[in-house]
């Protein structure tokens, strides 16, 4: 035995503001299958020691549940339900009930990390512990691993200034969006 390893993976996940209108396409296969295939990549990238560590960190587009009076429901009600190219994807697609397409827009947003839980990977931190990492006041950039570990230490470093709330700066030299 060499001793463990651990392999980090760092991703952008599909989603935001961008790809986030094209959701009715069926991309929460996608979110769902880029997980999947980094931890896929962990168990198979040659014959993982049990004491190995697969973590998986980044921008997820995310955050770690949809409620209705959450951020995601919210930036669902004011940029994405309201979308030409949602309303023109949902009359394709033949939906008629709007709780009907923000269900398929919940299963979208969550499917990332819903796919790392199956999986049994835990999250090493939540937004109560960092605070927001997205201008919009939700965490979105997540840190999973393969199995629990102690986390001694995790703090948010802030490269972007929160948009909403009228708050004030969190630092003077935004480098992102998030």
């Amino acid at each position: 035995n060499t001793g463990t390893s651990v392999y980090v993976m760092c991703t952008h996940l599909s989603g935001g503001r961008f790809e986030d209108q094209y959701f009715v396409q069926q991309i929460c296969d996608e979110r769902r299958l880029q997980t999947e295939t980094a931890s896929d990549f962990f168990y198979g990238h040659a014959v993982p020691d049990a004491n190995d560590v697969g973590i998986l960190v980044g921008d997820f587009n995310a955050t770690t549940e949809y409620t209705k009076d959450g951020p995601m429901h919210g930036y669902y009600k004011a940029s994405i339900a309201t979308s030409a190219g949602v309303q023109a994807d949902v009359s394709a697609a033949g939906m008629q009930q709007d709780d009907q397409v923000e269900k398929l827009f919940k299963d979208y947003m969550v499917s990332p990390l819903l796919a790392i839980e199956g999986r049994g990977w835990t999250l090493a931190y939540d937004q109560a512990r960092v605070g927001p990492t997205s201008r919009f006041g939700h965490l979105i950039d997540h840190m999973a691993m393969s199995r629990p570990l102690e986390i001694i230490s995790a703090e948010s470093v802030h490269v972007t200034n929160q948009k909403l709330g009228n708050k004030p700066e969190d630092t003077h030299l935004p480098l992102t969006d998030h």
